[in-house]
């Protein structure tokens, strides 16, 4: 049966290359950690609604403010442990139409697939004048941001709030667990994601140092209230 609910997706970033690059029991151990933490996190969360094809996470909550929070909260804390273990993640979060099942589908899927797909970062983003979001700005739930993507306008978006490793850990973070290999060489496709993640990480820490409020977005671009602030330093 079709309701309104909020609907989340994420991916594992770089999952192709753990598969290829780690064999018979690494990759067993690598898929077991991924299953067990989704489904620890969601248990901690109380998220009922979860399902795992492959790398791909769907979960799905009532559209009540409570249960945004909740859905909020999951993905929060999944991707910081996620990334700990070398498992990246980027993802999306929707208000729509689903019916929720053993074939999961409606426009709510198709939309959180699209924003997450079209994202070129380390994060999750929620669509614009999603409802329930105005009482969540804050450094711990959302945040007002300009979404990188890989094509498309500059649109600012509700942004889930993590706390983003320092560029160092960051690096190391995405070279271990099968997501590279020896003689691998950084291709500027991996770095852009990795640039875009930092920037945010900076620019939650601008917010931070200055009082700033989260529900609006200080600047043109990422970088330019940053490069204000180091401009006075």
């Amino acid at each position: 049966m079709s309701e309104r609910s909020y609907f989340l997706v994420a991916d594992v970033m770089g999952f192709g290359h753990i598969v290829e690059n780690s064999k018979g029991d690494a990759l067993d151990r690598r898929i077991d950690e991924w299953v067990t933490l989704v489904e620890a996190t969601a248990k901690n969360f109380k998220i009922k609604n979860i399902q795992l094809i492959s790398d791909t996470l769907f979960a799905s909550v009532t559209q009540e403010p409570d249960s945004l929070v909740q859905l909020i909260d999951f993905i929060r804390e999944l991707l910081t442990a996620s990334l700990s273990i070398s498992l990246p993640l980027r993802g999306a979060i929707v208000s729509g139409e689903c019916t929720w099942g053993r074939l999961t589908y409606g426009p709510a899927v198709i939309a959180a697939h699209q924003l997450e797909q079209a994202q070129n970062w380390i994060g999750v983003a929620c669509a614009p004048a999603m409802p329930g979001v105005d009482a969540l700005w804050s450094l711990e739930r959302l945040i007002c941001y300009p979404v990188p993507f890989k094509r498309k306008e500059i649109r600012l978006h509700p942004v889930v709030a993590w706390p983003v490793p320092a560029a160092n850990e960051l690096i190391k973070l995405l070279a271990r667990g099968g997501l590279t290999k020896n003689g691998d060489i950084l291709t500027w496709e991996v770095g852009e994601k990795i640039s875009n993640t930092v920037l945010f990480g900076m620019y939650m820490k601008f917010l931070s140092r200055t009082k700033s409020s989260p529900s609006v977005f200080h600047g043109f671009l990422p970088i330019h209230p940053i490069a204000t602030v180091m401009e006075h330093l």
